[in-house]
């Protein structure tokens, strides 16, 4: 994600290539994207000399690993932005300053392409100027949405985690094409662009989805049969449940924390 957001900030025209500092503990991998963007390079040590906003882009339980080496360098000009999943505010504060202004931030995978959600949790200590910095930068991925804290777990259950529940359902989608008579290719490409499409049109309507779901759906046809089934199956239960499950599962890591 991290390297995916330099690519974005980079591309974007509002930052300088030369303004972004990376840092990486796997040098090769470092090298090859500072390169390929025109970026600085440094140690992560160094990251506090080079920027006055740093986001931490690191698998949960590497992130106190990272904030001891930034420490003993962050003032509290620094703003932290933390990427990683169940790790609160709380804790970031733990590992750097109790006045330390961070923001935990909850991306999904679409902002690889610009097409993200992310939603922004300042602590007290973020000064509006700053929000509306870190909004700046995220907003080359996607949307952005500022949320209090309290939120990020549903967040994570929904936005976080919600791709993967759609490639679910895009691959159920595929695959029951091809069992009643598609080719693969044929069935692939028409799952894509129906829900493509249908996204689009919830976007661009603001319409309530059971509003747009009626307009599809005619007395005893063959809509109401897929749905029917669709509704004996569970789905609407199951996919409430899958939001619920990965919300207690963020939540429970922080408690480890």
């Amino acid at each position: 994600m991290g390297g995916a957001l330099a690519r974005r900030l980079a591309a974007s025209g509002t930052i300088s290539p030369q303004s972004i500092t990376l840092a990486d503990k796997r040098q090769e991998h470092l090298q090859r994207v500072a390169e390929e963007l025109g970026a600085r390079r440094a140690s992560v040590s160094e990251l506090a000399a080079a920027a006055d906003m740093i986001i931490i882009a690191v698998k949960p339980h590497q992130v106190a690993e990272v904030l001891s080496e930034l420490k003993g360098c962050l003032t509290p000009e620094h703003l932290v932005i933390s990427l990683a999943a169940g790790v609160s505010l709380a804790a970031l504060a733990a590992s750097t300053y109790a006045d330390q202004p961070l923001i935990r931030a909850m991306p999904n995978t679409p902002c690889l392409i610009g097409e993200g959600a992310v939603v922004l949790s300042p602590n007290a200590y973020v000064s509006r100027e700053r929000l509306a910095e870190a909004v700046e930068i995220f907003q080359q991925t996607g949307k952005v949405w500022v949320l209090p804290e309290s939120q990020m777990d549903a967040v994570t259950g929904l936005s976080g985690s919600g791709p993967a529940y759609v490639y679910l359902f895009l691959e159920a989608l595929i695959d029951g094409g091809v069992a009643a008579g598609l080719s693969h290719e044929d069935a692939r490409g028409l799952a894509v662009q129906t829900i493509l499409g249908a996204v689009q049109m919830a976007a661009k309507t603001g319409q309530h989805p059971a509003v747009l779901k009626n307009l599809v759906t005619s007395p005893a046809g063959t809509t109401a049969a897929g749905l029917t089934k669709l509704e004996s199956s569970g789905i609407r239960g199951a996919v409430m449940e899958a939001v619920l499950a990965a919300a207690a599962r963020s939540k429970a890591i922080q408690r480890k924390e």
